[in-house]
């Protein structure tokens, strides 16, 4: 089950798109009909009209708190800067975006609260939105429950849109979306690098916040990893509470484990505490550490970062790959977020665009055939089964109403030119969707368990 190894080759994009292992590619383009997508009469499309006024898409991130500055923040940011340029060239179906902020802070409550007001009072277009697996599961059941169009962009729960059982009936949600993979792709991507380039590892262990995300990322990491490593031992799993602050009695505690690979869901400010904490306390003389979405570290906690750990990128969002020179829109996208914040754009960031530039081609699609604007409803049924272009490759969105994407996986190193320690060139892995995301109505914990040694 090993990756594509990078090793330095330089992939063209035609084998990006080869390599890309997203079956049915060519879905996007019969992907309408194909989900049971109802094309009128040229009479009734005729009739069909464009509205004037502009599209209000309303864009929920965590723009307080701990989750802000690494996640939120940029993600707001980026959806900022892909509004822009789609306005810039003329809007969708020539409707302008009028884009609005919102706090995803207060809990699900609140946020249930939010998205009613802005589904049935504001009138939103769509909500695209939440980096909170508990936020996602209060709130994307609403979008059936009240007719409006929600894009989950960022939570990573596999439980979202999975049922209790395996085989399940899908979509769970009509109007109810992810534009990015799950929790899974990070997890079984981690364990199958390890397998790759660390098949001797006879000892783990794991650190994750105690609630949805990091319990159910370790539940995915444990099944795969003993599937692909039998006789790995499991020496201790540590569950703190998120928005921890003091990390001093579980890095001891996993200093004396003896466990050779650490895994760590620890996201946001919790990731940067920890990694800042294990730093001084010397935990990674001692052990590796596996984040199962680690890509924005490095750079927040910048050269002290240490080298040689295993970073997954929650996809393949990353600055430097796929590579500027065969893959402009990524060129195009990080030169631009740099330059118009700073710093370089993090997988929030990409899942961002994925979210809104996900709406835009559903209704372009959608408009297409029906010659207007389309409902919530035909603008979901473009959606599904469909494949675009984005920063980091190709994104699809499956009859399931998940995204389904590669996820690329490597080791962090330090490389002169850079002010943080980097993925090593010569230690990068591209897993294929395929490889690791469960097939539409399959439990992904049941898959894993069903794998062939």
């Amino acid at each position: 089950m090993g990756g594509l190894t990078m090793s330095g080759e330089r992939l063209g994009r035609r084998e990006f798109l080869k390599n890309a292992g997203l079956a049915g590619i060519a879905v996007g383009a019969a992907g309408i009909t194909g989900a049971g997508f109802q094309v009128r009469s040229a009479k009734a499309a005729e009739k069909r009209s464009v509205p004037k006024t502009p599209i209000r898409l309303a864009a929920i991130s965590f723009l307080t708190g701990a989750a802000a500055a690494p996640f939120g923040i940029p993600a707001d940011n980026a959806y900022k800067l892909c509004a822009e340029k789609i306005n810039s060239e003329g809007g969708i179906l020539g409707r302008k975006i009028d884009l609005q902020s919102f706090d995803e802070a207060g809990g699900g409550d609140s946020q249930v609260k939010l998205a009613r007001k802005l589904i049935l009072e504001d009138k939103v277009d769509a909500v695209l939105g939440y980096i909170s697996s508990g936020n996602c599961k209060a709130v994307l059941p609403l979008s059936d429950e009240l007719g409006g169009l929600i894009i989950a962009y960022d939570c990573g729960t596999h439980e979202l849109l999975e049922e209790e059982k395996s085989p399940f009936k899908f979509p769970k949600y009509e109007l109810g979306f992810r534009s990015s993979a799950h929790l899974g792709i990070d997890n079984i991507g981690l364990a199958l690098f390890i397998e790759e380039h660390f098949k001797g590892v006879k000892k783990i262990a794991g650190i994750n916040p105690d609630y949805a995300w990091g319990r159910e990322s370790w539940l995915i990491f444990e099944k795969a990893i003993k599937q692909l490593i039998p006789g790995v031992e499991v020496v201790n799993t540590l569950w703190p509470k998120l928005f921890t602050t003091d990390y001093t009695a579980h890095i001891s505690a996993l200093i004396g484990s003896g466990a050779e690979i650490i895994h760590s869901a620890l996201w946001g400010g919790d990731a940067v505490t920890f990694s800042k904490q294990a730093i001084g306390m010397g935990l990674f003389n001692k052990a590796k550490m596996a984040y199962s979405r680690g890509e924005p570290y490095p750079q927040e906690v910048g050269m002290e970062f240490p080298e040689g750990q295993i970073i997954c990128c929650a996809g393949t969002h990353y600055f430097l790959y796929p590579e500027h020179d065969k893959w402009p829109l990524n060129k195009w996208f990080v030169e631009s977020y740099h330059k118009k914040y700073g710093k370089y754009p993090t997988y929030p960031c990409y899942h961002a665009y994925q979210a809104i530039y996900t709406y835009k081609a559903a209704v372009e699609k959608a408009g297409s055939l029906l010659g207007g604007w389309p409902t919530q409803e035909e603008i979901a049924k473009a959606a599904s089964g469909l494949s675009i272009e984005t920063p980091s490759g190709i994104l699809t969105i499956g009859a399931d109403h998940n995204g389904r994407e590669d996820v690329l996986v490597g080791i962090s190193k330090k490389v002169s030119g850079h002010a943080f320690p980097i993925l090593d060139p010569e230690m990068m892995a591209i897993y294929p969707a395929h490889q690791v995301n469960a097939p539409a109505g399959i439990r992904t914990e049941d898959w894993v368990a069903g794998w062939k040694a």
